[in-house]
């Protein structure tokens, strides 16, 4: 049986590089938008900003997601320090 940690940590994790690997298609996507406005190629700039448009907002889904498993990470994750201070703070 897997620890729930590990697992929500290899999430976490995995979260990171698809925001990474998007921001770079958004990065690759900007160049193409700038080539054909160079270009005056208005046929495709439409559909270059449409696609543009739909990556930014699955950024926005993919760094919200992220954040999300961030903090079921810390749920289940717990820093010996703080459990110390604790109990150490709470009256008996």
């Amino acid at each position: 049986m897997d620890d729930p940690a590990v697992t929500a940590k290899q999430l976490v994790d995995l979260a990171n590089k698809h925001i990474e690997d998007q921001q770079c298609r958004i990065v690759r996507q900007r160049e193409l938008l700038a080539k054909y406005e160079r270009d005056d190629d208005v046929a495709r700039l439409s559909g270059a900003r449409l696609v543009l448009e739909r990556m930014q907002k699955q950024l926005a889904q993919m760094t919200a997601a992220h954040v999300a498993a961030e903090e079921h990470l810390s749920k289940l994750t717990v820093d010996e320090a703080s459990v110390e201070k604790v109990v150490r703070d709470t009256p008996m």
